[in-house]
């Protein structure tokens, strides 16, 4: 790439984008900024020609890998046949048909309907209104509020923000508008449990309980529900059968936010599975498509959805582009390479060398615990072992991520936490480099802490 273009590209991407996430002192001056033109397989490319091992699996995104012709190919086509077909005079297209009927193969229980969106928020936003409108249309008017953790995240859209507990989401600017339909109740944190000393009493989903019963059962609509939260947190056996008990005896549906944890990411096809939770409405986003196509979907049971029929039921819910066929056949093709190359059974054993492989940072005094399932890992990074006190701070995070770039490695991080979730493609090879590089990152820090 010329060098005088190059420079100005990053000029006015540095000036007139908008990022999401960085925190700017000025627009123009993040000395960050980078311009990705490629991916191949695991890796980021960027205009020099360096390789970046991609530990977030394109943001969270994607599991099949970078430049999948599979995928690409499929939306060429599928553009030259037809780009869009308004679905509100009662048109769709063939992906958007065929995407539909595969996830209500592959989901738990019941799940047979898909509402689709064009992103993992705006589905978050459409089962909230579809939780509360069904409960009012069975019945039950007085049903409006919606539990959620502490600690998780569900979006930046006003409702999400409404039912997600952490703080990197919640403003006090925005908190007298936000509705008031979210309800917290604990989070379930083996690490850092406020429960428990020692052995798991489960008191995290019995605290749920004593919320439902202070709040009236008879005002509580749903349940949204990361089942592996943010963070890789994974909690205790017993504890999403026990909240699922709970809800079926309050007549409280489960909405699971699946929009990270889908479609192989934890070992098994989706989260909920782990517990054999066959929730009510499911969510879907990211991973649907592996980033190659923005779409978003809402999964729910034949009763949910026969509850919107009828004159006067519809849901009062609508998006000019959902089921967007460039979305719906990327999401299929994405879901074949899935199936076709075992990528669930393979990332159930790559995720248990992966966890081998963080265990070996616990050597460093910063980190308090690693945790893993498939490949959802995290390290968290404290400032001491004992008090489990978060490291974090925005000049520590920023050094952080400026060392894993320069070493190659494309992983974000705010100083507390690193979220390791690498493209279901990762090789032992790949996991070997990953790993030498977080070794040499941890001890980087460590001295440029005690620099400070």
């Amino acid at each position: 790439m010329d060098k005088k273009y190059l420079e100005d590209l990053t000029r006015k991407g540095r000036e007139h984008i908008w990022q999401h996430y960085v925190k700017h002192v000025n627009y123009g001056d993040s000395d960050n900024f980078n311009i990705g033109v490629g991916g191949e397989g695991n890796y980021f490319l960027d205009p020099s020609g360096k390789r970046y091992l991609d530990a977030t699996g394109g943001f969270h995104c994607c599991l099949v890998g970078h430049g999948r012709s599979e995928i690409i190919d499929a939306v060429n086509l599928q553009m030259q046949s037809v780009e869009y077909v308004g679905s509100g005079i009662l048109f769709t297209t063939i992906p958007t048909i065929e995407l539909a009927a595969k996830l209500a193969e592959l989901t738990p229980g019941d799940l047979r309907v898909s509402y689709f969106s064009l992103s993992g928020t705006e589905a978050i936003e459409g089962a909230l209104k579809m939780a509360i409108q069904y409960q009012a249309q069975g019945g039950f008017q007085y049903k409006h509020k919606v539990l959620f953790r502490d600690g998780s995240h569900h979006g930046f859209t006003f409702g999400a923000m409404s039912v997600s507990g952490d703080p990197g989401i919640r403003s006090p600017i925005f908190e007298r508008l936000v509705s008031p339909i979210g309800v917290v109740v604990p989070s379930a944190h083996p690490y850092k449990c406020d429960y428990c000393d020692g052995a798991c009493n489960l008191g995290c989903a019995k605290a749920v309980e004593s919320t439902i019963q202070y709040e009236n059962p008879d005002t509580v609509a749903a349940f949204m529900m990361e089942p592996i939260a943010k963070g890789a947190i994974i909690p205790h056996p017993e504890y999403w059968p026990m909240i699922d008990e709970i809800c079926k005896k309050y007549g409280i549906l489960i909405i699971a936010d699946e929009v990270v944890t889908a479609f192989g990411r934890t070992g098994v096809w989706f989260a909920s599975n782990h517990w054999g939770i066959e929730p009510e409405i499911m969510v879907l986003g990211k991973t649907l498509a592996s980033g190659y196509q923005p779409i978003g979907a809402i999964v729910t049971t034949t009763k949910v959805a026969n509850a919107f029929t009828g004159q006067g039921n519809n849901l009062k819910m609508a998006h000019t582009l959902a089921g967007h066929p460039a979305g719906t056949v990327a999401s299929l093709a994405n879901l074949r390479i899935i199936e076709d190359e075992g990528l669930v059974d393979y990332t159930k054993q790559m995720g248990t060398y992966l966890h081998e492989g963080l265990k070996t940072l616990l050597k460093y005094e910063i980190v308090g615990e690693v945790r893993c399932i498939g490949l959802l890992g995290a390290v968290d990074l404290v400032k001491n072992k004992e008090t489990k006190e978060p490291l974090g701070g925005r000049d520590l995070g920023h050094a952080m991520m400026g060392f894993m770039l320069d070493n190659g490695l494309y992983l974000t991080s705010g100083g507390s936490r690193l979220e390791i979730h690498p493209c279901l493609t990762i090789s032992k090879k790949e996991v070997d480099e990953l790993i030498s590089v977080l070794d040499k990152t941890m001890a980087y820090i460590e001295t440029w802490i005690s620099s400070q």
